[in-house]
């Protein structure tokens, strides 16, 4: 098999995977506990074809930025986290709850990848790298988190913080620098698309999750095209 089908293999694998997955974790996803006067989309009701093309489409177009920048043998965690950011971001676009279970899940997922990949390589530091992007892209987050408490805004969830980890830990893998440049992208990116609601719809909350989870593939999309 060509290194050109293979990748595209992979990126129809991940995008399959994402629109199979969506309807049937959706269906089994825990509504959360709303304080009074909240109320969000059940997620049993976001169960449809349209909501899997949505996730089969966003996991598609995070592997297809993966496998075009990233060296085969580093693949698989970017891969795991293009399937389950995929499926967090429409999820948070469409509620802005994002299951708990999901993202210790991917969690999970994505440490067994990373250390399954680096033992592969003998890349022991690729680890501590990981457990570096946690601590700045997860602890910047989490800092935003503390303040919005303190200031009783709650204009940031508890929820971006664990993708800020989970995405923290796929960005130091591949270098620190990489963890630092995708949480100024996916703070970037999310507070545009913050401006972007606020003309549309300025009481109500809106997903700061598909930002956090763009930030890396928008590192690797830049070094695509700049060549670095």
């Amino acid at each position: 098999m060509t290194p050109l089908l293979s990748a595209l293999v992979l990126v129809v694998l991940c995008g399959g995977g994402a629109a199979l997955l969506a309807p049937w974790l959706l269906r089994r996803a825990s509504e959360p506990e709303l304080e009074a006067g909240e109320v969000k989309t059940p997620y049993g009701s976001l169960a449809t074809w349209r909501t899997a093309g949505a996730a089969g489409a966003w996991a598609a177009a995070l592997a297809l930025v993966s496998v075009m920048s990233v060296e085969p043998a580093r693949l698989g965690p970017w891969l795991v986290v293009a399937v389950v950011g995929a499926l967090a971001s429409v999820v948070d676009v469409a509620t802005t709850w994002i299951p708990r279970r999901w993202l210790h899940v991917a969690w999970l997922v994505t440490a067994l990848s990373i250390a399954g990949t680096a033992w592969s390589l003998g890349d022991w530091t690729g680890i501590g790298r990981s457990a570096l992007g946690v601590a700045i892209i997860g602890g910047a987050y989490g800092l935003v988190y503390l303040v919005s408490v303190l200031l009783d805004r709650g204009f940031f969830g508890f929820a971006d913080v664990r993708l800020g980890v989970l995405t923290g830990m796929l960005a130091g893998w591949r270098s620190v620098p990489t963890a630092t440049s995708a949480l100024v992208l996916g703070s970037v990116i999310g507070a545009l698309w913050g401006l972007a609601n606020l003309r549309r719809r300025r009481d109500e909350p809106y997903p700061y999750g598909p930002g956090i989870v763009l930030g890396p593939y928008a590192v690797l999309l830049i070094a695509l095209v700049t060549h670095q």
